[in-house]
């Protein structure tokens, strides 16, 4: 006979919807206000505090769930404090069902979650398909070592991304002081004046979306990378037509000049031809006074990042037009030092992403474990 049961979550678990409490405060003034827990907590930032008893509290070993708003289904646990309005805290009411058991079956369910949420404004998680959900019961020491395999990854996760963020801020310091410094010993010249070809994409619509010709949106553009995960066809005969406008070459730098991700750049690294939608402008630097990887460098940093972010101010869509982006201003220091400055900052680059690449592949073993362990497909030995 098995030792392994299947139970519908609702049978286990008791579920308390967080409020709004009469009053917070952006520090903690008493012995007796405690955090005021909020999707910013799960950072474990606290920036708010309450003692309003009328609020659900939540204990260390509870499960934190959001419940209303585009983010609903996401988790964290390891919080104490009053649970806010878009949270709740989830508990186990068996002593069979190991708290970070739990926690980890939750985890694995947040897309499920997400996807049954209810509601046509506001998404928020659904009750009923919550407690539906049937979760698997190995015995009790099963549970903790199944809970301290995940939360083992989890560290790592977190250690990685740790290291990963720390060298994202080394870079932010010294890029702002690398490229601060040739703003006060440079000139300011025009995009316009350095580069060769200035042009958006196409407006159109693609008639047919199994082709075998690649097209680039906003969507695809990161800030430093260029993101294919997503990957848009069309015809020959539409590539054909709209390719003749903007032929995009290796190492032009595309700029997304539509939308909320508005300024995000990155080098082509294609060697395939591909068409252009119009929330996307390429660049193409002068090699002789201007080099690719420094313009990138100066697009990405946060003082460019704020002009185009004022030349966008008091529109009421999110825009960057050619005549604005002809107009924006770069420092040019002699060829040399421009490469050698964008050397140093590319390095740290490459460092982020492959701290990017660790993570992935430790969120991808995580998931794998998970699948197998919570569903019983493997069983871990005590």
């Amino acid at each position: 006979m098995s030792d392994l049961q299947a139970r519908p979550l609702g049978e286990l678990i008791q579920i308390r919807k967080g409020k709004k409490p009469a009053s917070v405060s952006p520090r903690q003034q008493n012995e007796a206000q405690r955090p005021y827990l909020l999707i910013d907590s799960f950072g474990g930032n606290y920036k708010s505090f309450t003692d309003d008893t009328s609020c659900p509290y939540a204990k260390a070993d509870e499960t934190l769930l959001v419940w209303d708003g585009e983010r609903c289904g996401l988790t964290s646990t390891g919080h104490e404090g009053y649970i806010g309005s878009t949270l709740s805290a989830i508990c186990t009411t068996n002593e069979n069902l190991e708290p970070n058991y739990l926690f980890h079956f939750l985890v694995s369910k947040q897309k499920e979650i997400r996807n049954s949420a209810e509601g046509t404004g506001v998404p928020h998680v659904s009750r009923r398909s919550l407690e539906d959900l049937e979760i698997v019961i190995p015995p009790l020491p099963e549970q903790k070592k199944i809970a301290e395999i995940l939360s083992g990854i989890d560290r790592v996760i977190y250690s990685t991304s740790t290291a990963r963020d720390r060298l994202f801020l080394l870079k932010k310091s010294l890029c702002l002081k690398l490229l601060a410094t040739e703003s006060k010993q440079c000139r300011q010249s025009k995009f316009s004046d350095v580069c060769i070809k200035i042009q958006d994409g196409t407006h159109f619509s693609p008639q047919s979306k199994d082709g075998n010709c690649l097209y680039i949106t906003s969507k695809n553009i990161r800030p430093g990378r260029l993101d294919l995960s997503s990957i848009n066809w069309i015809s020959t005969e539409e590539h054909n037509t709209i390719y003749k406008r903007c032929q995009v070459q290796k190492g032009d730098i595309l700029l997304t000049k539509d939308g909320a991700n508005t300024g995000n750049a990155c080098l082509n690294t294609l060697e395939e031809e591909f068409s252009l939608l119009s929330s996307v402008a390429f660049l193409r630097p002068n090699p002789s006074y201007c080099d690719a990887n420094y313009m990138l460098q100066w697009i990405m940093s946060v003082a460019f990042q704020n002009e185009i972010q004022q030349e966008m101010s008091g529109n009421a869509i999110s825009r960057l037009t050619l005549t604005k982006i002809n107009n924006l201003s770069i420092s040019l220091p002699p060829l040399e030092k421009q490469k050698e400055i964008a050397e140093t900052l590319l390095s740290i680059d490459n460092q982020c992403k492959s701290y990017e690449s660790k993570i992935d592949s430790f969120q991808m073993l995580k998931q794998a474990i998970s699948a197998d362990l919570l569903s019983g497909r493997k069983r871990v030995s005590i």
